[in-house]
């Protein structure tokens, strides 16, 4: 009995590791990846940039750009639906975070303009949340 359970355990690790090793998941994980990258480095580029006379939310740009680099990190490392989960996380917030400035604003700041970097990163983020719950779904469906 335990050489059966002992196998079964075998067989469904054995898949899950089959399943990181896919050339569509590690694919996914990579541009998921890229895409949380491009991400923080917008919002890098606009702290020091366009918006850095806002004292009240430049930090949380570089929050937002430390967070990204750390999760496309992990992804690319650990390949685990929990931390593409997390990318897509961390940019479904930045996204509200935005919506949220431009509507009632944050922390005493309301977003009068955007930038042309703030509308693309706003299309990176909304690519970068359904690849990356895809890639979720595929690594958990596999798991």
């Amino acid at each position: 009995m335990r050489d059966v359970a002992m196998t079964s355990m075998t067989h469904t690790r054995s898949t899950h590791a089959t399943a990181r090793r896919s050339p569509v998941v590690i694919g996914l994980c990579v541009v998921g990846a890229a895409l949380l990258v491009v991400s923080g480095l917008i919002h890098l580029h606009l702290e020091r940039g366009p918006y850095q006379h806002v004292k009240t939310i430049n930090w949380l740009f570089i929050v937002q750009f430390v967070s990204c680099l750390v999760v496309a990190a992990a992804l690319l490392v650990t390949r685990h639906f929990l931390v593409a989960l997390a990318g897509a996380g961390l940019l479904a917030g930045t996204i509200i975070g935005f919506i949220i400035s431009r509507t009632r604003g944050i922390f005493g700041f309301h977003l009068t303009f955007s930038s042309t970097l703030a509308n693309e990163a706003l299309v990176v983020e909304a690519v970068g949340v359904v690849l990356l719950t895809v890639t979720a779904w595929l690594l958990w469906r596999r798991d």
